[in-house]
Formats: structure tokens, C-alpha cells, sequence
């Protein structure tokens, strides 16, 4: 009888130790696996961070392409305007300017020295209207 009990503890031991070792392979396993996910997660991780910086920089690059085309279209405004005041002031002259179409400068300085004109001769016309009002 002791010896079937030696026997037995013996055989339990045994699967005991078994059932350890399958457990140390299983943690093992797992073990792996759960550092398999953890290298995954960290790959999507960084994906999802490269992919979230390109799509602020594609927003940039839109808000950009948009200001852009609001200051061309703002800029045409100016230049059309521009020219529209030059060719009144031209009309206004009646003498021909050799000024192209596409030098702002050059009509904004003819438009600038026309007002000036304008203005000078305003002045004189009231200082002349109030030297009649005094005598």
C-alpha cells in the first residue's frame, strides 16, 4: 500500500510537472503573441500618425492653393480696375499714351498725376472764388 501511494504521488508529481511545462509553453505562447499585437499595434500606430500628418499637410496645401487663387483673383480685380480708371483718364486727355495694357505702374502713375492735376486746378478755382467774394 505505500508503495502504490509512492506510486501514485510519484505519477502525480509527474503530471503535475507536466501540466507545469505545458503551462510554461502556453505562457510562452501567449507571451509571443501578445508581443506580436503589441508590435502590430505600434505599426498602425505609427501608420495612423503618418497618415493623420499627411492630411494636415494636404490641408495646409489646400488653404494655401486657395489663398493663393483669392489674391490672383483679387490682384485681376485691382489690374482691371486699374486699367478702366486709365482709360477714362485717357479718354478725359484725348492724347494718345504709348502705355501697354499690362504696366499697372506706368497707368497708376498717369491716374495719380491726372487726380493731382484735377486737384490742383479745384484749389485754384476756390482760392480764385474766394478773392471774388472779397472784393
Amino acid at each position: 500500500m505505500h508503495h502504490d501511494l509512492m506510486q501514485s504521488a510519484q505519477e502525480s508529481q509527474e503530471k503535475i510537472e507536466c501540466a507545469k511545462a505545458q503551462l510554461a509553453r502556453y505562457m510562452e505562447e501567449k507571451d509571443d503573441e501578445i508581443l506580436q499585437q503589441n508590435n502590430e499595434l505600434a505599426r498602425l500606430q505609427m501608420r495612423f500618425d503618418h497618415d493623420r500628418s499627411n492630411v494636415i499637410w494636404e490641408s495646409r496645401w489646400a488653404h494655401i492653393q486657395n489663398t493663393a487663387a483669392k489674391k490672383t483673383l483679387l490682384l485681376g480685380t485691382i489690374k482691371m480696375a486699374t486699367l478702366n480708371l486709365f482709360q477714362i483718364v485717357s479718354k478725359q486727355l484725348k492724347e494718345v499714351t504709348e502705355v501697354a495694357l499690362e504696366d499697372t505702374y506706368k497707368q497708376l502713375d498717369m491716374i495719380q498725376q491726372f487726380i493731382q492735376d484735377l486737384s490742383d486746378m479745384w484749389a485754384e478755382v476756390k482760392k480764385k472764388e474766394q478773392q471774388q467774394v472779397r472784393v
